[in-house]
């Protein structure tokens, strides 16, 4: 073809075009032509914001393909005034009945005025309006049908209709049907096809996707393809499997045909108890996974909430109570379509490979680690909350060994002596070199984690780099055939590896929930080795709890580049934890990726009287009987000076002058005390997980959790008779009755009485629970990649039905408080207000502090929020379901006294999981300073808060809204105080008020008036608030904590007490919640603590039970030690003089004849040398002015233990807290970057396999080595060598 012609040819090809496109532009012929004149079908979808744009954009191309015009919204981008004359037909699609009653309420009224005909979908039954009731059903049928079939011949009736042509030889509707499944190769879902299909393929592991069949029938299947595209590049048939939730078997009939070894949810379940109970019987694990529908991939990644706390009351939380674990986000919302994100599918696809590996692979293939960790910190100290670990450990390799994992059984001994060892590394750097010679050390290259870490999102890596400086300079990395390499603390007892948990950051107890700060180079080269280098198929967390959980990253619904996921990758995770504390559980659960296994309390019995106490309820009882004379006085003096001299009278806030000059009241009031102390509920020892109780403290716990009506039946006193020492309570009939059915094997039918009877079979089911854990079963469960049961916690006293070997829940968010709880918060603050009253002279309490713990809420339904509603007056609104909907303010007049102010302090774990309460509090207070009452504390404390904001430069406009500010916690992500770690060093501080401000700054950020998670810069919004405090609260609902079994309530409320004198306040009344049993009442916290001290911790019963647990027993009298030290720190006042004293007495002294030095001494000695030091660290900070004699006795003990230590041990290993020689530095976060001071700190060499120590590790950026020991000198000289040898210990546990 010339070029002359080129054109005229390239018009015709245009032209021709042209015509096609014409053609295909004219109407469709359908078995005729259309009637050209009738105007097109003009439908209106209005969805709840639960449907997604992208389907009326599927929507309208299917219309369009049949001349139907289309628009579609949600109620979110619906206008205000929809033109509904604009619409033939609108279909309402609402998925959920909640959906429904939506659209219902938004527009129900305008539709139903508009006289348009309209279908609704979903939600329940079909509705309709203006349209016969067979096209109404048509039509709802094409619609919720769905799928390609379905909508396009839902508009060609349509289509049809409006033209007034036939629609009989239409399809009829085709539903997906009840139960079905979805594959992207398959042709059809219905199961008899599918199953056919399914089995023609080869045999592989199988993961059934639980997802909705509106996925297929809304034509949205690109998550679920991802999902089975990524298992299956495992060699994992994904499966798609929707089921009709209403029936009791629905999951197992379209499950169990499958046979798969994993359930993955995709969708909203609502029979959650139905779903519970199918999970058991199939016994397959399942883990759950979520939408991001607040943006797109990008918006989620930059979040701070992986999952919106609205989905994790409404969607997760129900959940974990069927037993599903594992949340994690896996797509988000991308221009108005689900889509999903490659790295988070990848990352459950992933772990699911493993749960599949571990459900597949023998026992005796398998590999295992294991992870303890360090409380109370010290390199001597295996424990952790209230659980005996080596004995745990030793229980456990029987019960593997016993179940065909190839793992030698040890003993006790082995293992307080390997883990000794290991820990000492931590605290002593030099001491890793003689790890590896031992077999407790083993080594990672350090150029394979240099590969990892390059193969980190760039953030991440740069982040780790920027804090920690080059891995290869680390105080761990050594050289083994010329190699740098970390060594890892680790002993391998055959398939099985334990190590102690690695610290978080440089030193022990540095960062411990600092969700900041990344975690240290050791820490994550632990982890790698474990994953990489030993290929453990699961990983077993021991103890309550690490620091895995408070890495950073997200709250909830991890992200795959987030560090709590990143040390973990794909690694299945098994946690033991105690059943009491559910509020931690469900972290380790949310942000520890773990199956947690619940373990008892130790066992409990009454405290009993001894010594004084028993000599003090006998001479009451003299006394009560005789006649008036000189005898009767003669024992009233007694009474007096034996309760003067063992400070007793002190405990009940008496003096020697007041009880005297009233002694009528004060004998009765010390009977009660005496029945008070004797009859608490007080553990003995502690746990070994998979182990009962010895079957005597078995049934003193049965015994108490029968409680009265047992006593009733019996017709004895149950106050009395549990008021006696151990002997007499063993002889007691309560006890003997028990002994002979439970232990002897008596028949029932011995007795008569029917009601006592019942009680005794009670006492049978009650003694099984306790006898048969569950535990190892639970565990070896998990091992084996089988379903855990879901279980509540709690105390066994508290709550019976709290068993171990379960994965603990607690109940769901948004139905805090229950309306039980609301009503008994009522009595509890009405005791505060009387005893405040009685303290002050009558003076009325006008504002408080409340510290909230989840494991406080979740074991009283939320007692704690209900007293802090009742002193503001506010009136829960409850929803049909228990939720709680809204706050009413109660008027004044109804209210009947001023409302009382209350400042809400909430730890970083509640924020987490209750933040909707928070935020429903945060816009009541708003509301009530809004009404500014006359003479309302809240709304004048809210303008003197302002005025000292702008006193500190506020601009007036932003300290109003400010002064509003009623809740206070940690940064979004941040967990914790610091403060004990804080108290416990104690040459950092001479004066304790120096310990407020860290406290005041890292717990000031602001949730509400109009902040949430703001820290306005320059404003020290927390402090303003403090200043007019004048009590302090906090929940006790345990038998098994008090305020000094742990340092959170010295944290907490003792820590308000000091943020409160720091503001410029005066030292707040503090107080306990005890909501132990029966009514909820105040008690003021001073008292609470003397209680417990005298039914615990100079009770000779809980001393013995502690004695008979060797060496872990020894760590419980530490923390004693540190806790009350804590205290008396942070609230000078909860502390008295004799209370030390006391302590010495018992456990230096040994003044009850125990045996406690030998006992130290044989079993840890590094425990009762930190004891004796505590003791004189109160001495020292002036805390403790005890006589000549007790100061010789501390210091001749210290020199005793040092001795003998010295002589068992010439080279001492050290003890961590109370050391005898240094302990490596702690790095100050102002201090310059790791790279700068690490440049002359060359790692020490390793030639071959013997690890020669070529210079002094480094275990801390330093000086160079050359210079360390002038270094040393020169400290020394200028009296800083104290400072150089105090050990850092770790610090405990975020409180719920």
């Amino acid at each position: 073809m010339s070029a002359s012609v080129r054109p005229s040819e390239t018009a015709r090809l245009f032209l021709r075009a042209l015509l096609v496109l014409a053609l295909l532009s004219l109407p469709q012929l359908d078995g005729g032509a259309r009637a050209q004149a009738a105007p097109a079908a003009r439908v209106q979808v209005i969805g709840s914001d639960f449907v997604l744009p992208s389907k009326f954009r599927r929507l309208a191309g299917y219309a369009a393909q049949e001349g139907v015009v289309l628009r579609g919204a949600t109620l979110s981008t619906l206008e205000s005034q929809p033109n509904w004359a604009q619409a033939d037909l609108v279909i309402l699609d609402t998925p959920r009945p909640a959906d429904a009653e939506a659209v219902q309420s938004r527009i129900g009224e305008a539709l139903t005025a508009s006289g348009v005909a309209w279908v609704r979908v979903g939600g329940g039954p079909p509705a309709s309006r203006g349209l016969p009731a067979d096209v109404a059903r048509r039509i709802a049928a094409y619609y919720g049908s769905g799928g390609s079939a379905n909508f396009t011949a839902l508009f060609r009736y349509l289509a049809r209709r409006q033209a007034g042509a036939a629609t009989d030889d239409l399809p009829p509707p085709a539903p997906l049907g009840e139960t079905g499944y979805y594959h992207p190769a398959a042709a059809g879902h219905a199961p008899e096809t599918f199953r056919a299909w399914l089995d023609a393929r080869p045999a592989r592991p199988r993961v059934a996707i639980l997802m909705s069949s509106s996925s297929v029938s809304d034509d949205d299947t690109a998550v679920p393809d991802a999902l089975i595209a990524a298992l299956d590049a495992r060699g994992i048939d994904g499966v798609g499997v929707w089921f009709d939730q209403r029936q009791a078997r629905g999951l197992i009939e379209a499950v169990a045909p499958l046979n798969p070894d994993l359930l993955i949810n995709t969708q909203h379940i609502v029979a959650g108890g139905v779903i519970r109970d199918q999970l058991a019987e199939l016994d397959i694990p399942m883990t759950t996974t979520f939408s991001w529908r607040d943006g797109d991939a990008d918006a989620w990644r930059g979040s701070s909430s992986g999952l919106p706390i609205r989905s994790a009351a409404a969607l997760l939380a129900p959940a974990e109570t069927w037993g599903v674990s594992d949340p994690m986000v896996i797509a988000a919302v991308d221009d108005g379509a689900l889509v999903p994100i490659p790295e988070q599918i990848e990352a459950v696809a992933a772990r699911a490979a493993r749960q599949v590996a571990l459900r597949r692979t023998p026992n005796a293939d398998k590999r295992l680690a294991l992870m303890f960790w360090n409380h109370p910190g010290g390199e001597a100290n295996i424990s952790a909350s209230n659980l005996n670990i080596p004995r745990s450990l030793e229980a456990l390799s029987q019960d593997l060994n016993a179940a065909g994992y190839a793992v030698p059984a040890l003993p006790e001994a082995r293992w307080i002596d390997v883990g000794r060892a290991m820990l000492g590394a931590f605290y002593r750097h030099e001491e890793l070199d003689g790890l590896q010679p031992r077999g407790l050390a083993v080594a990672l290259p350090v150029a394979r984690y240099r590969a990892w870490l390059d193969g980190l999102p760039t953030a991440r890596r740069d982040a780790i780099l920027a804090r920690w400086g080059d891995p290869a300079r680390h105080w761990a990395v050594r050289r083994v055939d010329g190699e740098p390499v970390f060594l890892i603390p680790a002993f391998q007892d055959g398939a099985l590896t334990v190590l102690p948990q690695p610290p978080r950051a440089a030193w022990v107890g540095e960062a411990y929930h600092d969700t900041a700060l990344p975690p240290d180079h050791l820490y994550l080269a632990a982890y790698l080795w474990v994953r990489e280098t030993a290929r453990a198929d699961a990983l077993i967390h021991l103890g309550t709890h690490g620091t895995q959980e408070f890495l950073p990253g997200k709250d909830r619904g991890l992200s795959a580049h987030d560090d709590a996921f990143l040390v973990l990758g794909d690694l299945p995770v098994i946690y033991p934890y105690i059943q009491d504390n559910v509020g931690e559980a469900t972290q380790a659960k949310r942000r520890g990726r773990a199956v947690t296994v619940s373990h008892q309390t130790p066992p409990f019995a009454p405290a009993g009287l001894n010594d004084e106490l028993k000599d003090l309820h006998a001479l009451i009882h003299q006394h009560q009987q005789l006649d008036d004379g000189p005898v009767k006085d003669a024992v009233r003096d007694q009474i007096l000076a034996l309760a003067a001299a063992r400070s007793i009278d002190a405990d009940m806030g008496w003096t020697a002058a007041t009880a005297r000059a009233d002694f009528t009241t004060f004998a009765a009031e010390l009977h009660d005390y005496l029945h008070q102390v004797g009859g608490a509920p007080t553990p003995m020892g502690l746990h070994t997980f998979g182990r009962p109780a010895s079957p005597d403290h078995r049934l003193m716990t049965v015994m108490q959790q029968l409680g009265r009506p047992f006593f009733d039946a019996l017709g004895i006193d149950q106050t009395e008779t549990l008021a006696e020492d151990e002997a007499a309570l063993r002889q007691s009939p309560a006890f003997l009755l028990l002994h002979h059915h439970l232990r002897d094997g008596a028949s029932l039918d011995e007795i008569v009485d029917p009601t006592l009877r019942t009680q005794v079979e009670r006492a049978l089911m009650l003694d099984r629970r306790l006898r048969d854990t569950g535990e190892s079963e639970a565990l070896l469960a998990a091992l084996s990649g089988r379903f855990v049961l879901p279980g509540e916690g709690g105390d066994p006293i508290r709550n019976s039905d709290a068993v171990g070997g379960r994965n603990l829940y607690a109940f769901e968010p948004d139905e805090v408080p229950a309306p039980a709880a609301y009503e008994a918060a009522a009595g509890a603050l009405d005791s505060l207000r009387q005893a405040y009253a009685a303290e002050h002279d009558g003076r009325p309490l006008t504002k408080m502090a409340v510290s909230l713990w989840s494991s406080e809420t979740i074991r009283t339904l939320g007692l704690p929020e209900g007293q802090v509603l009742q002193a503001l007056g506010l009136r829960p609104r409850w929803d049909a379901g228990g939720r709680v909907a809204a706050l009413d303010i109660i008027p004044a007049a109804e209210l009947g006294r001023p409302r009382i102010d209350v400042v809400v302090h909430a730890t970083g774990v509640y924020r987490d999981q209750f933040d909707g309460f928070l935020r429903l509090l945060a816009d009541a207070v708003d509301r009530i300073v809004a009404l500014d009452e006359p003479g309302d504390p809240v709304a004048e404390n809210s303008r003197r808060a302002a005025r000292r904001l702008v006193d500190q430069g506020v601009p007036a406009d932003e300290a109003q809204v400010l002064g509003r500010a009623r809740i206070f916690s940690n940064a979004p992500g941040d967990y914790g105080s610091g403060l004990p770690d804080a108290v416990r060093d104690t040459e950092a501080w001479n004066d304790a008020q120096a310990l407020a401000d860290p406290f005041l700054d890292r717990l000031g950020y602001v949730y509400g008036a109009g902040r949430w998670g703001e820290k306005p810069a320059g404003a020290g919004v927390f402090a303003a608030q403090l200043a007019d405090v004048q009590a302090a609260a906090l929940s006790r609902s345990t038998n098994l904590h008090g305020v000094l079994s742990t340092d959170h309530p010295f944290e907490y409320l003792g820590g308000l007490s000091l943020a409160i004198r720091r503001a410029g306040g005066e030292a707040p009344s503090l107080y306990i919640t005890d909501a132990r049993a029966g009514a909820p009442k105040a008690v003021a916290a001073r008292d609470f603590l003397a209680a417990e001290i005298r039914s615990r911790y100079t009770n000779c019963a809980w001393i013995a039970a502690m004695q008979a647990e060797g060496y872990a027993g020894t760590l419980a009298i530490v923390d004693l030690a540190d806790n009350l030290f804590g205290w008396q720190a942070v609230a000078p006042g909860m502390v008295r003089q004799d209370q030390w004293q006391a302590l010495h007495d018992v456990y230096v002294r040994d003044e009850r004849g125990l045996g406690l030095r030998e006992w130290f001494q044989s079993n840890n000695p590094t425990a009762e040398r930190q004891v004796v030091s505590r003791l004189r660290d109160a001495i020292r900070k002036g805390f403790w002015s005890p006589d000549a004699r007790t100061r010789d006795e501390l210091e001749s003990r210290l020199a005793e233990i040092d001795a003998a230590t010295t002589q068992a041990s010439p080279a001492p290993t050290g003890f961590g807290r109370g050391a005898q020689a240094p302990a490596p530095a702690r790095r100050d976060r102002s201090s310059p970057s790791p790279q700068t001071q690490a440049e002359a700190s060359p790692p020490d060499v390793v030639r071959g396999q013997v690890l020669e120590k070529m210079a002094p590790p480094s275990p801390a950026p330093a000086a160079p080595a050359p210079w360390g020991g002038l270094l040393l000198l020169i400290a020394f000289l200028a009296g800083g060598l104290s400072r150089l040898v105090s050990s850092r210990r770790k610090s405990t546990h975020a409180p719920a």
